[in-house]
């Protein structure tokens, strides 16, 4: 990987931009000032039901009904405090609204031009285009990962793209609440039995770091010390299919190259992944990490897929080589027409113990909906339930 850009001076970076005329932020992606007009907005609004339904309760209990002077005052002091909050709520907007930072435009300005040294395009996405378990837990992808179903709520930035491949920093989907997974993905020639390798070397306290539970049933055991950096799951029914893709010169490179990284073979999909940042992309070691897996582990598990083929589905007892041998022998005036390859229904999906993690995700949602009310609607209420009982005040 070409890593130039990344220390390259700023005026440097400021005039290849210039020329590019492009930039890799999206516009729904929130920044950090647009959190803080939000969180000024709900201060804002319990500012309002405090004062209003203090003084409503004080009216309507402490003073029988009956509005003072002292509240006259109390809500002419509160609605001076609101006039310059409101004035610097509008400022507030007004400076969320401008462009990044001079530090973070520099920032995501190198990660561009370092992206097309490298022949990779910046392209941000929301919604999953893939199906792993760092974006849908396991599940089938929804429609193109948009709508509500798994990967809906899959966001990628950064995310840099070339034909057959994507990587970048992924947040959402299946993933713990604030976790950032630094991801890359290749399509594969044909797909393969599903895999899963989970690092040792990134494990959490007393637990994988794998967004979803797989059944240990189907934990297979490799010697060559590789069960010291990876556990392996395969389908029980395929695990000569793990043993066909795992072959030592593939072991190697993974613990060469991709030891802090999990792996998931999905179909037609090689994802490696680990936890991240954002701002890992910013780092000369990361884009060089990605490098060393497009060289060393990705060219070996893309030639096992070209030459895999599941003789346990019906047509595709003989390899692929000799059915066309056969075809062309038969019907040698007939062009071959080579067919799509298949995994057996037992090889496409390992058993997943997503029962915990799906009660995680249902706890996530109900708890955001809960922060929603107790943001903005019941401090609203309140507000309404202070102001009538002053209204109703004699």
């Amino acid at each position: 990987m070409d890593v130039a850009w990344l220390s390259a001076d700023a005026g440097a970076v400021e005039s290849a931009m210039a020329a590019e005329r492009r930039t890799a932020r999206p516009r729904w992606l929130p920044s950090r000032r647009q959190l803080l007009v939000h969180v000024n907005t709900c201060l804002l609004i319990w500012y309002l039901a405090i004062v209003l339904l203090t003084v409503g309760v004080r009216v309507d209990t402490a003073q029988d009904g009956s509005v003072r002077v002292a509240d006259v005052w109390t809500l002419a002091g509160a609605a001076i405090v609101l006039a310059i909050w409101l004035a610097g709520t509008v400022l507030l907007r007004r400076w969320a609204a401008r462009p990044p930072s001079a530090r973070a435009r520099l920032a995501e300005w190198r990660r561009t031009l370092t992206a097309l040294a490298n022949g990779f395009e910046p392209r941000p996405s929301q919604g999953a285009g893939f199906a792993s378990l760092i974006t849908t837990g396991g599940r089938p992808l929804s429609s193109g990962g948009h709508g509500r179903g798994p990967g809906s709520r899959v966001t990628a930035f950064p995310r840099f793209t070339a034909p057959g491949i994507e990587f970048g920093t992924l947040r959402g989907g299946a993933a713990r609440p604030g976790d950032r997974w630094t991801y890359l993905t290749v399509t594969l020639p044909a797909p393969l039995p599903h895999l899963v390798l989970d690092a040792t070397a990134n494990d959490r306290l007393l637990e994988s770091d794998l967004p979803t539970g797989v059944d240990r049933s189907q934990l297979i055991r490799l010697e060559g010390g590789f069960d010291a950096h990876f556990r392996v799951y395969s389908p029980v029914e395929y695990r000569t299919g793990a043993l066909y893709v795992l072959t030592p010169d593939v072991m190697a490179a993974l613990i060469d190259d991709a030891s802090a990284f999990n792996a998931e073979i999905l179909d037609d999909r090689l994802v490696l992944f680990r936890l991240g940042a954002a701002s890992d992309f910013d780092d000369p070691a990361v884009w060089r990490a990605v490098g060393a897996l497009l060289t060393g582990v990705v060219p070996r598990i893309v030639r096992k897929a070209e030459r895999f083929y599941d003789e346990r589905v019906p047509g595709q007892e003989t390899p692929r080589l000799l059915a066309r041998l056969e075809a062309e022998r038969e019907h040698p005036e007939l062009p071959w027409i080579e067919p799509v390859p298949r995994i057996g229904p037992d090889g496409r999906r390992l058993a997943l113990r997503d029962g915990w993690s799906a009660a995680k995700a249902l706890a996530g949602a109900v708890g955001w909906f809960a922060l929603l009310v107790l943001l903005y609607p019941v401090p609203g209420i309140f507000a309404f339930g202070g102001l009538m009982s002053i209204i109703d005040g004699r």
